[in-house]
């Protein structure tokens, strides 16, 4: 029943809107207002069919075009209906800043028996992390990062809490909470993951020994170690490998493309929910770590397949009078390896 009186309120308050107050509005164009116009009752149309996302769209759009502070009640009507509570307290208190004193004593109370009900249907969150500068979201939403400065509002229900940082595994929790609840909620990020990963150089910088700078180990590993011909069964393995990679990494660049337009498209397209958004945001980051995952493996086994090569070569070549070939060796570097020697 209350909703149908919240209905009745969208559908009366575009009525009490001086249409000569908004077209004479500063900054306000005639065609702006005539277009938020159009915008409101189609909001109106939608909140009577009940229809709610799409309502809550119209009205911001309405909003977007021709600001008013009447169309924030609307708005946090339609946050009400689709069950967003702290978008609508957050709508009403902005309302009730802006209109300050042009709103009238019953729309007034209206206001205040709105908020006193949202309040029933709002929960606090304390997060803390044991890492500081972590990205800390609700329900896949950012909320701040690592230590947040105080509570977080969050609607009644089961809400996922998370944690992410650059490096390591990303920290979650599932919490169920009721109105007027605060909970605490600590999330563990795994910190010897995260020290190495700030550690590690962004690029690894290529190293060449010579004889003089040539770590003692290296040296006696290259005079001790005995020559293997390299396996032709392996290069061909290698070189299989390698194609497949490849065909796996074409592949989801292709996906990965298709998700990022499909991105732009989501977030160009209004009305649209924040579902459809995150949704097509989450696919676009999964295709693109696989197609980088991929890359990678691809260039590795490229690698391997081309040391096998080299090294099938140099085993069933004869020495060049005089001359004697240094063993080509996969040298570890810092982030990486590098081939050394000649041949």
């Amino acid at each position: 029943m209350k909703t149908q009186l919240f209905a009745l309120f969208v559908g009366l308050t575009w009525l009490f809107i001086p249409q000569a107050t908004m077209a004479q509005s500063e900054g306000t164009a005639d065609d702006d207002v005539a277009k938020a116009a159009v915008r409101f009752h189609q909001a109106v149309e939608l909140y009577r069919e009940g229809s709610y996302e799409g309502a809550l769209a119209e009205f911001r759009k309405a909003y977007q075009i021709s600001p008013s502070y009447r169309v924030l009640y609307n708005i946090a009507q339609a946050q009400y209906a689709i069950h967003d509570f702290v978008g609508a307290r957050k709508s009403l208190t902005q309302y009730m800043a802006d209109g300050k004193g042009e709103i009238l004593d019953d729309r007034r109370a209206q206001v205040a028996e709105m908020s006193a009900k949202l309040e029933e249907r709002i929960a606090q969150l304390q997060i803390s992390t044991n890492v500081a500068g972590a990205d800390i979201r609700v329900d896949n939403v950012s909320v701040g990062t690592s230590p947040l400065p105080g509570l977080v509002s969050v609607n009644v229900g089961a809400r996922k809490v998370s944690a992410f940082k650059v490096g390591a595994p990303e920290a979650v929790r599932m919490v169920t909470v009721a109105g007027k609840e605060s909970v605490k909620v600590e999330l563990q990020i795994d910190e010897s993951i995260v020290a190495s990963a700030e550690r590690a150089p962004s690029v690894s910088p290529a190293v060449r020994w010579t004889e003089k700078t040539k770590p003692r180990a290296l040296s006696l590993i290259e005079k001790t170690q005995p020559p293997v011909a390299a396996s032709r069964t392996g290069l061909i393995i290698s070189l299989s490998t390698t194609a497949a990679l490849a065909a796996g990494t074409g592949v989801f660049g292709y996906l990965a493309l298709n998700a990022q337009k499909d991105l732009k498209d989501q977030v160009n397209t209004y009305p649209n929910t924040k579902d459809n958004i995150e949704d097509a945001r989450t696919r676009s980051k999964n295709y693109g770590y696989v197609t980088d995952a991929l890359g990678a493996a691809t260039l590795i086994s490229g690698g391997i397949a081309v040391y096998l090569a080299l090294s099938h070569s140099g085993g069933s070549a004869k020495p060049k009078s005089g001359r004697t070939s240094e063993p080509i060796l996969v040298v570890p570097t810092v982030g990486g390896m590098v081939l050394q020697g000649s041949f």
